[in-house]
């Protein structure tokens, strides 16, 4: 009897034990789920079926109670559905990895047949009509360009899926990247060029001489950093997926030009490696020149004050996205690509030292020879008005804590650990729907595979399909969150590797909106 009831105990401990484990087994579904749910509304419900003709083209997004797709209103009151390519590379890569997770091809199949439709209609004179200032007009199935800037070229942090282009039609994507480089480059010999494109006979490409002219250079385009990041990314990209390395030795002479921008007493670069004389200053437009003279010069004479020192140029927090590209770019082209990771960590590695002040948690505004403009106050109307704007620092958030994790993960460098656990204590990511703070732990577990981090990752995760903020409303298709979760459940079942890589990719749209002057299209999903 005794020995009945020890093997009935014996029984239950065991299946105790196996409910528990089971409990305890990480559950990926749920998240996979959750972005198949997503990704089925926009199937059905976010195609290009709204003008004369019907094509495979996703619109940008729709209201997903209602099912009423995002509509944009030309300067004349018009409205008309907009689509726009650049806007959908961070969903291209969810419907990829979609696929990956699940094996239902119709995911990637979707945003092969968009790309391709877009390839064959949608280029003119090289360039796809795509990115900050055009898109594609669904309702009336003509390309729109942005009546207050023209018929231009701009990417800006998009960072597109070329990997993607490649596969559907490698002859296309490279003509796409090299006209890219073309219409935008202004002078090869010191890589002026302009954050605007316009197309233009095919030039020497390559084959150019390159100067290297001391920066700050007065030129005729204004050499942004999320700008100039978009064409490194896409040179470097071809020169990985072609095997020419070419375009790979000018994505890293425009990297350097923003490292030649740092000053030697912070190690901190700039914004914009040049200058320009008729960039306009005051809201009039009368007043053309270097921006940041014009505002702050007087006040800081015996520095030098000009866009390119001031730290940050924009905001109140570093420009991030620029540097997560190029470090996962460096760590796809492996030894190639060693030194877009080593600039970046010593990018973060000044910035934490003259900049981060950790008691607080935020970053200093300064020109970036350290001289701090913490509570300057702006004393025209204009471009870095109002008078009377203040400037403040900033609270370092979730996309530092990601930047910085993911630095730590390449580098191993203990300042970048530091600063990483620094933003970390000072935040309570664990309980945000932020998908860059799920990022973040995901790249902690990947350096130091402990599990904790993977559960905190976990944790960001319910926390993001309990906010439902990615299915619910006004919803661009193009966010980061179900990205996001396909990462998280691939780590939880270690197959990262399946899912495309998240880049820190950030399209928009931005153009004259009805009577209310220039606008960016996150009005749109409010």
């Amino acid at each position: 009897m005794n020995r009945i009831i020890q093997s009935l105990l014996v029984l239950i401990f065991t299946l105790s034990n196996l409910s528990l484990a089971k409990a305890q087994k990480p559950q990926p579904e749920r998240f996979i789920q959750a972005v198949q749910a997503f990704a089925d509304v926009a199937l059905k419900d976010g195609r290009d079926t709204y003008g004369p003709k019907h094509t495979p083209l996703f619109i940008d997004g729709l209201n997903f109670e209602s099912r009423k797709p995002v509509r944009w209103k030309s300067k004349d009151g018009h409205d008309w559905v907009l689509s726009d390519l650049g806007n959908q590379q961070v969903f291209f890569r969810t419907l990829v990895g979609l696929s990956a997770l699940t094996g239902d091809q119709k995911y990637k199949q979707a945003a092969v047949d968009a790309t391709r439709y877009a390839f064959t209609n949608l280029i003119e004179n090289g360039l796809l009509a795509w990115g900050g200032h055009m898109a594609y007009n669904a309702s009336d199935d003509v390309t729109f360009y942005a009546e207050d800037k023209g018929k231009v070229h701009e990417l800006k942090d998009h960072f597109p899926f070329y990997e993607l282009m490649w596969e559907i039609d490698a002859r296309t994507t490279k003509t796409l990247i090299e006209n890219i480089w073309n219409d935008h480059i202004l002078n090869w010999s010191n890589l002026d060029f302009n954050r605007h494109g316009a197309p233009k006979k095919m030039g020497l490409l390559w084959k150019n001489e390159y100067k290297n002219a001391p920066v700050f250079f007065y030129g005729k385009g204004l050499t942004f950093i999320n700008a100039g990041s978009d064409l490194i990314y896409a040179a470097a990209m071809l020169s990985k997926l072609s095997g020419d390395p070419e375009p790979l030795v000018w994505a890293k002479r425009l990297a350097y030009r923003y490292v030649e921008t740092r000053d030697p007493k912070t190690g901190i670069g700039g914004y914009q490696f040049s200058q320009m004389t008729n960039a306009w200053c005051d809201d009039a437009g009368k007043i053309v020149g270097d921006r940041a003279q014009f505002f702050y010069g007087d006040d800081f004479k015996g520095h030098q004050v000009v866009e390119g020192t001031l730290f940050p140029c924009y905001g109140n927090t570093p420009q991030v996205r620029p540097r997560i590209c190029q470090m996962l770019l460096g760590e796809t082209l492996g030894a190639n690509g060693k030194e877009f990771i080593q600039w970046s960590r010593e990018d973060l590695t000044a910035w934490g030292k003259s900049a981060y002040r950790a008691k607080d948690n935020t970053f200093i505004p300064m020109l970036t020879d350290g001289t701090s403009m913490e509570g300057y106050v702006v004393k025209k109307d204009g471009y870095f008005g109002p008078k009377g704007r203040i400037l403040t620092a900033g609270k370092a958030s979730a996309i530092d804590f990601w930047t910085y994790a993911l630095g730590y993960r390449l580098t191993g460098d203990p300042f970048l650990g530091e600063m990483t656990r620094s933003i970390m204590a000072a935040n309570t990511f664990e309980k945000s729907a932020n998908p860059e703070a799920l990022f973040g732990y995901l790249e902690l577990y990947r350096k130091t595979q402990d599990r904790a981090y993977l559960k905190s990752a976990e944790r960001v995760g319910d926390n993001i399909l309990a906010a439902g903020r990615y299915h619910k409303g006004w919803v661009k298709f193009d966010r980061e969150e179900p990205l996001a979760l396909l990462h998280l459940a691939a780590a939880l079942q270690d197959r990262q590797e399946v899912v495309p890589t998240y880049n820190g990719g950030s399209g928009f749209f931005a153009a004259a909106y009805a009577n209310q002057g220039h606008k960016y299209d996150d009005l749109l999903y409010r």
